[in-house]
């Protein structure tokens, strides 16, 4: 069912952000949420991208404290999820959702404290495109916690996936600071 399947969507980002603070002497996921909401005078947001139907999304809701979350998918999201004054749901693709959102976010000094992506695409690097999108339009700055998830819907040899992984998070490491 719907709800199940936001419990568990739910369960493995926190899972996600609980092993990365035990790996890494780095911010708490709350201590960069409170350090963004400290530097910045607007709200502070969270972006899910392939939001439907709103795991992610209720996470950033809930565990993250942000003003507001912006929920990125073509697909129906869950009404208990939506039903939140704070979540605002684009109903369309990461790609023609990030021109809005760069307008909405810079009318409001609104920071993005955190960005997260389950996307289903078919090509490994969509993933990394798109977030690679966010950053060349500023919405990605300096401090913003970020979580992509690197899948592919096309079948691929675990060896030939690995490899393909292992050149988008290169990509990554050389286009964008990671380093916390």
């Amino acid at each position: 069912s719907e709800s199940n399947d936001i419990c568990r969507a739910f369960n493995k980002l926190d899972e996600a952000f609980d092993r990365y603070g035990h790996a890494k002497s780095l911010p708490s996921l709350n201590e960069i949420i409170q350090i963004a909401k400290q530097q910045n005078s607007g709200p502070c947001i969270g972006i899910d991208c392939g939001s439907a139907p709103g795991g992610w999304t209720k996470y950033l809701l809930e565990k993250t404290h942000c003003d507001e979350v912006y929920a990125i998918d073509p697909g129906k999201m869950d009404t208990s999820v939506t039903s939140s004054d704070n979540v605002y749901h684009l109903q369309m693709t990461a790609q023609n959702a990030i021109p809005n959102l760069r307008v909405i976010l810079s009318r409001r000094e609104a920071k993005v404290a955190i960005w997260v992506s389950d996307m289903c695409v078919q090509e490994v690097g969509k993933q990394v495109d798109i977030f690679m999108l966010a950053v060349k339009e500023q919405l990605i700055k300096s401090g913003t916690a970020f979580v992509l998830t690197i899948k592919c819907n096309v079948g691929h040899a675990r060896e030939r996936f690995d490899e393909m992984t292992n050149a988008e998070a290169a990509r990554l490491i050389e286009q964008v600071d990671v380093s916390g």
